[in-house]
């Protein structure tokens, strides 16, 4: 009889031995040949082991043949690599399901994502922070946006947001803004919308009280935002304030002392010192640096995206701020750094020469003689508020004035301050629709959204979103029968008025004097209101069908009205 301690061996061993057995099969089941022989081998030493340790009763059945157990156990290996193959095959569909879900799924949260995007956004439509946006257009000058963001983090007192508008760059500039996190909101856009559409983008996103539109190519340096703004608040007619700097047309130049960049920053500590004396009032401001008021963009509009990649979008939309009443004024106090038309010049000097002749075309195109047209409007507007009670006309009628000829003085007490919105210098009778295709009709200075299918022949022109919420809503037009087209046919007017009085001329009629064609006016009732030019009577659709030949005397029989202005093309549908 085995002692206990031999028993409890022979189990050890008797367990090792089925585990090596095992293991055998294991590494030979995938090959036939050589089981075998390595497994007979092994349970032979395992029975003499076994009989050693006296492990092995002598009540156990008799072992099978050799040849019967090593064909079982072959059997055996083949199924278990035919296992093995199945549970991989099963993986591999198991995985590729797993990374479907995984896709479907990533979409789905995309989409809620962007859905709720979307949502909070237009929840938050119109709420403002008292603080300032800082909009920075760039296309591939990753590095010189860098620099610009960290100085505006270093120098610039907080509540303050950052707004990179990437214009599609190819040298990772929206990757390496977002890595910054912080205050730095970025917008990644598809395409180079030019310098007009990039601004255009951070202006929508924009939420401060007070905007700044940014070169990329600059440097801020101590005191500059604050000796801005008290320039801005020095005086309610400023309506846009900008810099000194080294390197920009006009007489925003001023001469430094530097050469190197390094050397800067201690010239800029002292020129920065507080000084209103240093505040004047100019003519043009450039538009590498800008810093306005909410209220003025909401009363001017985007820039026109007419320009190609940059050049005169800035003069253009400074004409526009004018217009609206505005002064401009340069905080001479406040100095920043300008590498100076870096995107520009990564043109190459031929394209630059083809894109700023196109953009000086265009911008002559549209406005013809900007300056006059600014002191003409300013004429008109002392006209208005020399001695007029409000709602009334100089005659002394007391018929409720038309919203259009209203001055508006929000914010301030002082009557002479005239400021005017966009859409003072829309046609009357005009149709306006928004990028979701809604469409409005402009009557009495109030915009009438249109309720019922838009009439064949017209064609409503495109203007923002903020430049019709901002336009006094009006009751909406729900019967064709209340739809006038316009601008109306010239055989659809009366034309026998052409040697009488004005008076009889159809409200809304495009009229021109026989001796100067080119010149069109819009009778708005009894005021001729001059096109400021061919294109602009173009934009709103008029041509050479809807004018009524009238005398020179006939026009200047009547009053001058606010001029017709072509409103910016705007080429994001996002806006």
């Amino acid at each position: 009889m085995s002692t206990p301690d031999q028993q409890r061996g022979g189990g050890r061993h008797g367990r090792n031995n089925k585990v090596n057995a095992r293991n055998v099969i294991r590494r030979k089941g995938h090959s036939h040949h050589n089981i075998t022989p390595n497994i007979s081998t092994r349970s032979d030493n395992s029975h003499s082991e076994n009989n050693r340790n006296g492990s092995i009763s002598s009540g156990k059945k008799a072992a099978r043949p050799a040849t019967q157990r090593d064909a079982s156990r072959s059997a055996k290996a083949v199924l278990h690599a035919a296992g093995r193959r199945s549970t991989r095959r099963r993986s591999r569909r198991n995985g590729k399901s797993s990374r479907t879900a995984r896709a479907r799924l990533y979409k789905q949260g995309y989409r809620r994502g962007y859905d709720e995007g979307v949502r909070q956004g237009q929840s938050s439509f119109g709420l403002v922070f008292e603080g300032v946006s800082i909009i920075i257009p760039t296309y591939n000058q990753r590095e010189y946006v860098l620099q610009c963001v960290s100085s505006i983090e270093k120098h610039t007192p907080a509540p303050f947001e950052i707004i990179v508008v990437d214009n599609g760059s190819k040298d990772g500039t929206a990757k390496a803004m977002l890595r910054k996190g912080g205050m730095v909101r970025v917008a990644a856009l598809d395409q180079n919308r030019g310098f007009a559409g990039g601004v255009n983008h951070g202006l929508m996103m924009a939420r401060g009280r007070h905007i700044i539109v940014l070169n990329n190519d600059t440097l801020v340096t101590p005191g500059w935002l604050d000796n801005m703004m008290t320039c801005l608040a020095s005086d309610p007619k400023i309506g846009v304030v900008g810099p000194v700097t080294n390197y920009i047309g006009g007489d925003q130049q001023i001469e430094v002392p530097y050469r190197e960049v390094e050397e800067m920053w201690s010239f800029a500590a002292t020129h920065n010192r507080p000084d209103a004396d240093k505040h004047r009032i100019t003519n043009r401001l450039v538009g590498f640096c800008w810093l306005f008021s909410r209220e003025l963009l909401e009363r001017v509009g985007y820039l026109d995206e007419g320009y190609a990649v940059g050049n005169f979008e800035d003069d253009d939309w400074i004409i526009r701020v004018k217009l609206a009443g505005y002064q401009l004024a340069v905080a001479g106090d406040a100095f920043i750094h300008h590498f100076g038309s870096v995107s520009m010049k990564a043109l190459g000097e031929q394209d630059f020469a083809v894109v700023n002749k196109d953009n000086e075309q265009f911008y002559s195109q549209k406005w013809g003689d900007p300056h006059a047209l600014v002191a003409e409007t300013s004429r008109l507007a002392r006209q208005q508020t020399s001695g007029t009670p409000s709602g009334q006309q100089e005659d002394g009628d007391t018929t409720p004035m038309d919203p259009r000829q209203r001055i508006s003085t929000q914010g301030s007490q002082d009557p002479a301050l005239q400021f005017r919105h966009s859409y003072d210098f829309y046609p009357e009778g005009s149709f306006l629709s928004d990028a979701k295709g809604d469409v409005y009709t402009l009557t009495g200075g109030r915009r009438r959204k249109l309720n019922i299918p838009v009439p064949r022949g017209i064609s409503p022109v495109q203007v923002a979103k903020p430049d019709l919420l901002a336009i006094p809503a009006g009751e909406a037009l729900i019967s064709a029968g209340d739809v006038h087209g316009w601008p109306r046919e010239s055989q659809q007017v009366h034309t026998t008025a052409v040697h009488g009085s004005h008076n009889s001329w159809a409200e809304g009629s495009i009229v021109a004097a026989v001796d100067a064609p080119e010149i069109r006016y819009q009778i708005s009732g009894d005021k001729r209101r001059r096109f400021v030019s061919v294109y602009a009577a173009e934009r709103w659709g008029v041509h050479s069908g809807h004018i009524i030949s009238v005398s020179a005397d006939q026009l200047n029989s009547m009053e001058e009205g606010w001029p017709i202005i072509a409103p910016p093309q705007l080429l994001n549908p996002d806006l």
